[in-house]
C-alpha cells in the first residue's frame, strides 16, 4: 500500500506532468505535430524566475511573471523563426519539423545555462512555510498552490477550447488543415494562439514547479520527454487528458521509485512508454468517430 504522503506527492507532480502535456497539446490540435521545444520553455521560464529571485532579488511573483513573459517569447519565436518557414499545408512529411523542433529544445537548454548559469537555483517561493495535515499526510501550502493553480489552468484551457471562437478554431483546423485553409479559417492567428497558449502554461509549469527542488538548465530534454509521454498515455481527444496521463505517468514513476528504489525510474518510465504504444496508442481519451 503506497502511503498517503506518496500519493500527495504524486498529485503534485502529476499536476506538473499534466501541464507540460497541455502546452504540447494545444500545438498538436491547431498544427498537428508535436512541440518538442516545451521543455526549453518551461527550464528557461524556471530559470529566469528563480535568477530574478534569487540572485536579483525581486518578489516571487515578479520573478514568476519574468518567467512567463520570457517562456511566451521563446514560443512564438518558434513558430515565427521554425515552424512557419518550413510548415506545408497538407503536408505528411513531418520528421524535418521534428528534428527542427529538437535542435531548438536543445539550442534553449544551452542559451538558458549561458543566460543564467549552469549551477541548479532554488525557485521562487510564492507561499510560506505552511502546512496542513490530512491524516498521516502533509500537504505543504506550496503543493496547494500548484495543484490549485493546475485546476485553474486546465478550467481556463477548457473555457477557451470549447467557449471560445478561437479555440473551436484551433479544434477544426487540428482535425482538418487543408479543408480549414479552403473554409478561410485564420490558421496562422489560430497556430500563433497556440504556441502563446503553450508558451504560457510551459513557463507557468516551469516558474511555479521550480520551488519544488529547484531547477537546473539540463532538465529541458527530461521535461520534453515527460510531457510526451503524459500526451501519449493520456491522449488527445479531451483536454482532460494530458492531465490524466500526467497522473498516470507521475503514479508509475512513484511507485517504481517506492518499490525498487530511485534506479528504476528511468525503467518505469520506458516500461510505461512502450505499454501505451504498443496496447494503448491513442491514450486513454481516444477520440470517436462517428459513422
Amino acid at each position: 500500500m503506497i502511503p498517503l504522503q506518496v500519493i500527495v506527492s504524486i498529485i503534485e507532480t502529476g499536476c506538473f506532468f499534466g501541464l507540460l502535456a497541455a502546452a504540447m497539446f494545444v500545438v498538436r490540435e491547431s498544427s498537428g505535430f508535436f512541440n518538442f521545444a516545451i521543455g526549453g520553455y518551461a527550464v528557461f521560464a524556471g530559470l529566469a524566475s528563480a535568477y530574478f529571485t534569487s540572485v536579483r532579488g525581486l518578489p516571487a511573483a515578479a520573478g514568476i511573471v519574468i518567467g512567463v513573459i520570457g517562456a511566451v517569447a521563446l514560443a512564438l519565436l518558434t513558430e515565427v523563426l521554425v515552424v512557419r518557414p518550413m510548415w506545408k499545408p497538407g503536408a505528411n512529411e513531418e520528421l524535418p519539423m521534428v528534428i527542427a523542433l529538437v535542435a531548438t529544445l536543445f539550442a534553449l537548454e544551452q542559451i538558458s545555462g549561458v543566460l543564467f548559469g549552469r549551477a541548479a537555483l532554488p525557485g521562487p517561493q510564492l507561499v510560506g512555510d505552511g502546512a496542513v495535515r490530512l491524516g498521516s499526510a502533509t500537504v505543504t501550502a506550496q503543493a496547494a498552490l500548484e495543484i490549485g493553480l493546475t485546476a485553474l489552468a486546465f478550467g481556463l484551457l477548457l473555457l477557451f477550447i470549447y467557449r471560445t471562437r478561437m479555440g473551436r478554431g484551433l479544434r477544426a483546423i487540428g482535425e482538418n488543415t487543408p479543408a480549414a485553409i479552403v473554409l478561410g479559417l485564420p490558421v496562422r492567428a489560430v497556430r500563433i494562439a497556440s504556441f502563446t497558449l503553450a508558451g504560457a502554461l510551459a513557463g507557468l509549469a516551469g516558474s511555479v514547479f521550480a520551488a519544488r527542488s529547484g531547477i537546473i538548465f539540463e532538465s529541458a530534454m527530461d521535461y520534453t520527454l515527460f510531457a510526451f509521454l503524459a500526451l501519449v498515455i493520456g491522449g488527445t481527444a479531451s483536454v482532460w487528458g494530458p492531465l490524466a496521463g500526467g497522473l498516470i505517468l507521475a503514479t508509475i514513476q512513484s511507485a517504481a521509485i517506492f518499490y525498487f528504489g530511485a534506479a528504476a525510474l528511468h525503467y518505469a518510465t520506458l516500461a510505461a512508454a512502450v505499454l501505451f504504444f504498443a496496447f494503448r496508442p491513442q491514450g486513454i481519451f481516444m477520440k470517436r468517430v462517428r459513422v
